[in-house]
């Protein structure tokens, strides 16, 4: 009897007959750590750039992210669900395609923009909103954006338009839940968390 799992596959023999499997799950590991060092109080430095430029870019690539991730998702889940194979099959081709170009790059741009942004608050740990956005969207990414990256970017089921379509509504609503929360941090300065304590490395 086959068992199902939410991460980052959702069908387990799947997942086992995979031979790369460990390779990719150190992958998402490495991400996933590195990507963590600012809520520890790793700094990125804004370059000299322009204040309004990084803003820009990174309220831009903010808007894109989230317009496309929504609403390109619903359109093809209503393809994948109710539509024939074939067309199904075309829906998460186009869908892999929006993903690999789109989301995965404003997902880099996003986070690299606002560290860049918050450095002359003197980092994440001096805007504890910001770091509580930071903290919102990091889950984000290793709940949902870096395993359906590493799943797009793979494309072994192709052929197999639902494959994985529970797993991801389920992902998806729990990144959108996340999504609401950053906007409220960036626009009323709420930081229900307490930034982590910096290590010593970073201090």
């Amino acid at each position: 009897m086959r068992r199902t799992t939410y991460f980052p596959y959702m069908n387990t023999e799947t997942s086992n007959n995979d031979p790369n499997r460990f390779i990719w799950y150190g992958v998402f590991v490495i991400i996933t750590v590195v990507s963590a060092l600012p809520l520890f109080g790793a700094r990125l430095s804004d370059l000299g750039i322009n204040y309004l430029l990084i803003l820009f870019i990174h309220e831009f690539a903010a808007f894109l992210f989230f317009g496309h991730t929504f609403f390109s998702n619903i359109w093809a889940m209503q393809i994948r669900f109710n539509q024939s194979k074939e067309a199904g099959i075309w829906a998460r081709g186009f869908l892999r395609k929006l993903a690999m170009s789109v989301t995965l790059t404003t997902s880099i741009i996003i986070p690299i923009s606002g560290l860049m942004l918050i450095e002359s608050w003197g980092g994440l740990h001096g805007a504890p909103w910001a770091w509580n956005a930071y903290l919102a969207f990091w889950l984000m990414a290793a709940i949902s954006i870096t395993p359906d990256m590493i799943r797009y970017g793979r494309n072994r089921n192709s052929d197999d338009p639902k494959h994985g379509m529970v797993s991801g509504a389920i992902r998806g609503n729990l990144a959108l839940i996340l999504t609401v929360y950053i906007i409220c941090c960036m626009v009323l300065k709420i930081s229900w968390i307490t930034p982590f304590a910096k290590l010593t490395f970073f201090g």
